[in-house]
């Protein structure tokens, strides 16, 4: 965060060496707010690049969390930025306003900035509530891409060339371009180069089958020569269809390393991509961009305990830390609360069974919302309740925590464990969604 901030206020920090004129105490205020709100906009760029060997922006867990509340909270800045310019006017006179206003909307100089507002203000609504139309996450990536694209370029030119720091010093708009230009530059690498780069060596599909009445097991093979790795925990960017283009999907790893060369994800059918695994084709090129994620057993190295919670298809990285525990066999008492709406969503019951009878001090704990009258599952959802029967008596700082499924799950539970006295800094997460 130190270094995001740090490299948020660069631009605002050039702007004091502009031998500009006095500025009232208003227009600071709008050159400040201005100054670092387009900055923190070309930064939403690399948030989402997956440089994870760049250290600002190498958790990807947390870039793509800020990136989505950035992008709202810059919404609503950039949608009062007319407004905080031509307020004082109107506070004068409003007729005096109205001017301003006319004069503003019918100046040929400012198409680009009303283009600009126009675009981000709807594109910023289409990410707020892609759910709720119902877009394909295909469609909604492609679309968002592109809109911002236009949109850091039209904005790059509105503030140029009407900007009063670029009307005052053309010299100075030289940085605004260079910013510009990075910001694009990302996209280009994850949707031209990166794609290249990744057509050269691609996986093999070995096979794909059904776990459970909701769940695909999918396993694919790393080429001869690869130097692929991964730490339990972490994830990957999977493309079936080609090496390039936005129809790559991330997937939590559920196999461990001593799998490898063989990779295995189990994937939940939740509609669009995710319901046509089964047409895959044994031996087919599959692309795969990674691993990333910051959560790993290293985090548990200082614990007493470990607590694996997982939501539905959030069981993949769970499974894969569970499965490393297993290899190193752990000693520590380690335990699964594992959530679904009904048993039968429930996958690998026979391998997590065989290691709760070889591991030292391992045990499961099933949650469901409808138990189908089963005794040995806790009906309803993952609570309090469960969480401190399951943590027993043992101290609660004894234990590492991590976290893995439906965003509203990971919220609730990362509130829960605040309040019966788990540390933040031993709970570790993974979000499904980005």
């Amino acid at each position: 965060m130190l270094a995001y901030l740090c490299i948020m206020v660069l631009p605002f920090a050039a702007t004091h060496v502009l031998d500009m004129q006095d500025k009232t105490t208003y227009a600071a205020f709008l050159s400040t707010v201005n100054t670092l709100a387009i900055m923190a906009f070309y930064i939403q760029f690399p948030l989402v690049g997956r440089l994870k060997r760049v250290p600002p922006f190498s958790n990807i867990n947390w870039t793509m969390s800020l990136h989505k509340k950035m992008g709202l909270a810059l919404g609503i800045v950039f949608l009062l930025h007319p407004v905080l310019i031509l307020a004082p006017r109107f506070l004068y006179s409003f007729d005096d306003g109205m001017n301003s206003l006319m004069t503003t909307i019918e100046a040929p100089q400012m198409l680009s900035g009303h283009v600009a507002w126009v675009v981000l203000i709807v594109w910023v609504s289409l990410a707020a509530f892609r759910h709720r139309l119902n877009m394909s996450y295909e469609v909604w990536r492609f679309t968002h891409m592109l809109g911002f694209v236009l949109i850091a370029i039209l904005a790059t030119l509105h503030i140029t060339t009407v900007g009063s720091h670029g009307q005052f010093e053309s010299t100075f708009n030289g940085l605004w371009w260079a910013l510009c230009a990075l910001s694009v530059g990302v996209v280009l690498y994850n949707y031209g180069v990166k794609p290249f780069m990744l057509g050269t060596r691609p996986f093999k599909l070995v096979h794909v089958k059904p776990v459970s009445t909701r769940d695909w097991e999918l396993t694919i093979e790393k080429p001869a020569g690869s130097t692929f790795d991964f730490e339990p925990g972490q994830f990957v960017w999977i493309n079936t269809s080609s090496s390039g283009g936005v129809k790559d999907h991330p997937f939590s790893i559920a196999s461990s390393r001593s799998s490898l060369p063989r990779l295995s994800f189990l994937i939940r059918n939740l509609g669009d991509y995710t319901s046509k695994l089964e047409a895959l084709r044994e031996g087919q090129a599959v692309y795969v961009d990674g691993p990333y994620g910051s959560i790993g057993l290293d985090d548990a190295k200082h614990a007493k305990a470990v607590a694996l919670i997982a939501g539905g298809a959030g069981i993949g990285p769970m499974l894969s830390l569970l499965r490393g525990l297993a290899e190193y066999k752990d000693p520590r008492p380690v335990r699964l609360i594992y959530g679904n709406n009904r048993p039968d969503h429930m996958v690998l019951q026979d391998e997590i069974g065989r290691l709760q009878e070889h591991m030292p001090d391992f045990k499961q704990q099933h949650v469901c919302d409808d138990s189908e009258g089963r005794k040995d599952i806790y009906q309803g959802v993952v609570d309090r309740t469960i969480i401190t029967q399951v943590l027993g008596s043992r101290a609660i700082d004894d234990w590492a925590v991590y976290l893995c499924g439906p965003e509203a799950m990971i919220d609730a539970v990362k509130t829960t464990l605040e309040q019966i006295g788990v540390s933040s800094r031993n709970v570790h997460y993974e979000r499904l969604s980005f």
